[in-house]
C-alpha cells in the first residue's frame, strides 16, 4: 500500500535567523504624499499656511511607518523628512512676507515733508497740488509753500509766466529735503513743469 503524499511544511517563521519578507507600507506611501504636497505647498505665498497642517500629519504618518514590522521604511521616511522640511520652508516663507508686509505698511504710512520752490523775474501764476487738491496763486517774485504728505502721494507743481511780457521761471519739488524734480522756462508765457512722488525722496 503506498504512502499519501505530504507536502513540505513552511519553514517555522519561529526559528532563529528567518526573516519575515518586507510588505507595502500604507503608512509610508501616505506620509511621502503628504510631505511632497506640503513641500509644495509650502513655497507658495497664502496657500503656504497648509503646509502647517499637512506636514506634521506626513511626519505622524512617516513616524507610524517607521515603527511598523515587517514592513519597507524608505517611503515613511522619505515622508517624514519632507513633511519636516515643508514646515521649516512655510515659517521662512511666513517671515519673510511678515516683513515685507510690515515694510509696505510702514511706507504708507510714512509721513513726508513736501516743500514747493519757484522762482520768476516777473509775475505768473502757479498751480500746485497741496495735498488734498489742486490750488492755483498769482505771484510776482519767488514763491515756496510746504505741506506733510502721508505713504505714496503725487506732487505736481507748474508755474506759467506772463503773457504780455518776457520772463524767466524755475519750478523746483524738494521731499524731505532732497530735490525730486526740477525745470525752467524762459521767454513771453514762459513755462516750467514739476511732478514727482512723495516715496522718490532718497
Amino acid at each position: 500500500m503506498s504512502e499519501r503524499y505530504s507536502p513540505p511544511a513552511a519553514p517555522n517563521q519561529s526559528l532563529p535567523g528567518y526573516e519575515q519578507p518586507a510588505r507595502g507600507n500604507g503608512f509610508g506611501t501616505t506620509a511621502l504624499v503628504l510631505g511632497i504636497v506640503s513641500v509644495v505647498l509650502s513655497i507658495i505665498p497664502i496657500i503656504g499656511f497648509l503646509a502647517f497642517i499637512l506636514g506634521p500629519l506626513a511626519i505622524i504618518f512617516g513616524v507610524i511607518g517607521v515603527t511598523r514590522k515587517f514592513t519597507k521604511k524608505g517611503t515613511s521616511i522619505t515622508g517624514l523628512i519632507l513633511g519636516g522640511v515643508s514646515i521649516i520652508i512655510a515659517i521662512i516663507v511666513t517671515v519673510i512676507l511678515a516683513a515685507a508686509a510690515s515694510s509696505v505698511n510702514e511706507s504708507l504710512n510714512k509721513e513726508h515733508k513736501v516743500e514747493y520752490v519757484v522762482t520768476t523775474t516777473g509775475p505768473a501764476q502757479v498751480n500746485y497740488w497741496n495735498g488734498s487738491g489742486s490750488s492755483a496763486e498769482d505771484i510776482t517774485a519767488d514763491w515756496k509753500k510746504e505741506f506733510t504728505a502721508k505713504g505714496f502721494e503725487v506732487t505736481s507743481l507748474t508755474v506759467s509766466g506772463d503773457f504780455t511780457s518776457e520772463s524767466s521761471v524755475t519750478c523746483e519739488i524738494f521731499v524731505d529735503g532732497s530735490s525730486v524734480s526740477k525745470n525752467s522756462g524762459t521767454g513771453t508765457a514762459a513755462t516750467a513743469a514739476c511732478a514727482g512722488t512723495s516715496s522718490l525722496a532718497k
